[in-house]
């Protein structure tokens, strides 16, 4: 089986778009987002900048951006999905930033020496292959090598994010066994839109952990056999959102009409069930009020039972036990050889054991007492 960080991505996200996504196979028309389009031609204007490097022709700024632009033209529909205040100018103009500020940074170029752009090869795990596609692999004199991403997104990421980021990662264990010359391994992530360059590295202890923890993930993915939903803010962005069980009924109710919205069966029972809980509720707390109300009473009368025109209420109080929710208690609750007696260790079974029968001295003196109260209802008997 092929695996790969989308791929293991998406199981972790929603278990439900994996099964349709990945087993299923549905297939589904993808908008291209604008963002995603602008991201695609800088990659390919980048790729083509160090593709000409490698066959000792240094391009000029304004040749990669004229290619950027051409590229930008050439490839454009107008099914590009934009949902966002800006035009597809403003985009373009920032793609080409992104690229400008990028060739002023890093011009001549030699830093290091490009081995590969947008590498497609595997890493083999127990079982699994684990695709690698990498936006530049790099390495210099001294045997480092560099893994190197391109983001064109607006958010810039904190440096313990990308100390956990699997994806780099898991590209390094590749690098590793693939080039036995590699003394370290360097993720590079470039922000194109802060013009800043992110680095992290891993120890083999931490790859080790990674690859363990990687195998196990894959383990569970083979082994599933329920694939539950998972609602979260990513939804609003799923392709599979109209079939999602968790939102198909909402979106089908969009398209009805007022009229037809409220006569749908779904809308009734749960508006109903929604009122019956508001109000039982309400109720909930209005009981808890006269409970404390009729222990108040009782206390103020010393009464045990309250009597009203067909039933009575009983009033009476317990030692209500609190103990410590500790593993060292626990384990002292087993040396007394109390802990069976409990079975489930809670206050009620502690209240009994408390009332029927003493404690050491080690257990009595972690518990606390407090005043519990029953009230119950029964039905008043004629004299």
């Amino acid at each position: 089986m092929n695996y790969s960080h989308s791929k293991l991505g998406t199981f972790e996200q929603c278990k439900y778009k994996y099964k349709l996504q990945y087993l299923d196979k549905i297939k589904v028309d993808i908008p291209d987002t604008i963002e995603s389009y602008m991201g695609r031609q800088v990659h390919a204007a980048l790729e083509k900048l160090y593709k000409d490097l490698q066959h000792e022709k240094m391009d000029s700024k304004e040749e990669i951006l004229s290619h950027f632009e051409m590229l930008w033209e050439k490839e454009w529909s107008d099914k590009v999905l934009n949902n966002t205040e800006y035009s597809k100018e403003n985009y373009k103009d920032l793609g080409k930033r992104f690229v400008a500020e990028y060739y002023d940074h890093y011009k001549p170029f030699n830093q290091v020496r490009t081995l590969g752009l947008e590498t497609e090869d595997y890493l083999q795990l127990d079982g699994a292959q684990y695709s690698v596609r990498i936006d530049r692999l790099a390495c210099d004199n001294e045997g480092n090598y560099y893994v190197c991403d391109y983001k064109t997104n607006k958010k810039l990421k904190a440096q313990e994010e990308l100390d956990e980021d699997r994806q780099l990662a898991m590209y390094s264990l590749w690098v590793k066994q693939r080039f036995k010359d590699a003394k370290k391994v360097k993720l590079i992530w470039y922000f194109l839109a802060f013009d800043k360059e992110m680095i992290s590295e891993r120890s083999e202890e931490q790859l080790l952990a990674l690859k363990q923890s990687t195998e196990a993930l894959i383990h569970e993915v083979e082994n599933c056999v329920e694939f539950p939903t998972n609602v979260n803010p990513l939804c609003n962005w799923c392709v599979y959102k109209s079939i999602c069980p968790a939102w198909k009924h909402e979106i089908a109710l969009e398209k009805k009409t007022p009229e037809e919205f409220k006569k749908d069966d779904g809308v009734k029972l749960v508006d109903e069930y929604a009122e019956l809980l508001e109000k039982e509720g309400i109720l909930n707390d209005k009981r808890e009020t006269l409970k404390e109300k009729l222990i108040a009473y009782a206390q103020q009368y010393e009464l045990e039972a309250v009597w009203g025109t067909e039933k009575k209420v009983s009033v009476k109080t317990f030692d209500k036990v609190e103990y410590p929710k500790t593993p060292e208690f626990i384990e002292l609750l087993k040396k007394e050889g109390v802990y069976e007696e409990l079975a489930v260790v809670n206050s009620q079974r502690f209240s009994s054991l408390f009332r029927q029968r003493g404690l050491s001295a080690d257990i009595l003196k972690q518990l606390k007492t407090e005043k519990g109260w029953t009230v119950r209802v029964s039905r008043r008997k004629e004299i």
